[in-house]
């Protein structure tokens, strides 16, 4: 498809999809789905085959979406509160993560027979949770404040906190492919080590600037949105050219920036709820248009593939969230409902994308299960959002106040411009 193609139908499918908007809660349906839908059909009907993501030009895309998001969810958490006001989310993060990681580990070794690196590194892959999928959870009153923040505070940080594991999987897979152990280990700690440094300095510089800028005068509302938006392109540029981590170092830009400038965040949060947010829905079209599509062109992957997306959404998720949330006294319906809205969607396609960058050979296998997750989850999850919120939410009408679920939410920005 030319340029001109891809402008069109993405152009149209945000139109749709801004058309119908009002009405797709009721149709339990998110926006990401119906990308993700529409994605599908114009491939199959306009395309000779599925979209290719590591075409530069669609590749580029992605990573800098990836790169603003991991930057605006940064921003969104407030790190003097983490360790009291989100003790939820960070057990999650602390303890579901890496024990959701070891699983899959050993699901993927065993049911798929790969090695030790690439086990792990489908494990990283399908780690981080997309709350893009779950709109109708954080907007929906039913579910109780400190829940949506919950699930808010997680998502916005484990995609971010996943690139070192990721970077470690890539190190692990080389090693294995006949690179030296001090090679590996030279590669990961300077990518993370700059990526780190970087985003602490981009941090620093960016506070500065639009501190200093709104004093005097210099710029308005408006460009320190603008501002914003490109320190997080161009740290992001920059950090990767130096041979570090883009997304570590915006990832840590952000919380930083935030962290130094928070009551002069607004314009971050703007930025996420618009310009962000439509970037996020046209990456969901060309998921559609490649991965998932590539599923509907050439036919059912093997069962085992099945029986590992199933068991990373539907169980090793659930059961690492559970382990994380032992002792908080939640009612078992919350501990299950914060298992399952762990959605994959735009972290777990880019960091597959990356994989297939930086080594010289992946396993087709891992891309199949990759897309059957992704298009499962995109399903699964966007039609169960609404439902399930009002399951939750007619569960907690009956319980008392003192349950921690009816506990005091702190102030935090959420996704699609909901405040508790």
């Amino acid at each position: 498809m030319s340029i001109e193609g891809m402008v069109l139908a993405g152009a149209g499918a945000m139109l749709f999809i801004a058309s119908v908007s009002g009405r797709l809660d009721r149709l339990y349906l998110t926006e990401p789905l119906v990308a993700a839908a529409l994605g599908v059909l114009l491939s199959l009907l306009f395309l000779d085959g599925a979209l290719d993501l590591e075409t530069p030009l669609v590749l580029t895309f992605l990573e800098l979406t990836l790169a603003l998001v991991l930057f605006t969810d940064a921003s969104r958490i407030n790190l003097t509160r983490l360790r009291d006001g989100y003790s939820w989310p960070l057990r999650m993060l602390v303890i579901g993560m890496p024990v959701v990681i070891v699983l899959g580990m050993v699901v993927s070794g065993a049911l798929l027979g790969f090695s030790m690196g690439f086990a792990l590194l489908l494990a990283v892959v399908l780690a981080p949770t997309d709350a893009a999928l779950a709109g109708p959870v954080l907007e929906s009153e039913s579910v109780p404040d400190r829940v949506r923040q919950t699930i808010n505070v997680e998502s916005g940080l484990n995609d971010g906190l996943a690139v070192p594991a990721l970077l470690l999987a890539l190190a692990l897979v080389e090693s294995e492919g006949g690179a030296t152990a001090g090679e590996t280990t030279l590669l990961f700690i300077s990518q993370l080590g700059i990526g780190v440094l970087g985003g602490v300095a981009l941090g620093w510089l960016g506070a500065k600037l639009i501190d200093s800028g709104t004093e005097a005068g210099w710029m308005s509302h408006l460009h320190q949105k603008i501002a914003a938006a490109a320190l997080a392109l161009g740290g992001y540029a920059l950090v990767q050219l130096l041979g570090g981590s883009g997304f570590v170092a915006v990832f840590i830009a952000g919380a930083f920036l935030s962290h130094l400038v928070r009551p002069k965040c607004e314009y971050l949060y703007e930025f996420a709820e618009t310009e962000g947010h439509s970037l996020v829905t046209l990456a969901f079209l060309f998921v559609g248009a490649g991965p998932i599509a590539m599923l509907f062109r050439e036919g059912l992957p093997s069962w085992e593939v099945f029986v590992v997306a199933g068991l990373s959404l539907a169980v090793l998720r659930p059961i690492s969230i559970a382990v994380s949330l032992l002792g908080q006294r939640l009612n078992w319906r919350t501990v299950f409902f914060l298992g399952w809205f762990g959605p994959r969607g735009l972290a777990t396609v880019v960091f597959v994308l990356l994989a297939i960058e930086e080594l010289s050979e992946i396993p087709d296998l891992i891309v199949t299960t990759v897309a059957v997750v992704v298009a499962f989850s995109i399903l699964a999850h966007g039609l169960s959002a609404v439902p399930m919120s009002r399951w939750l939410g007619s569960a907690t009408e009956s319980m008392e106040e003192e349950m921690p679920e009816m506990g005091e939410a702190y102030p935090h920005q959420m996704k699609g411009g909901v405040s508790p």
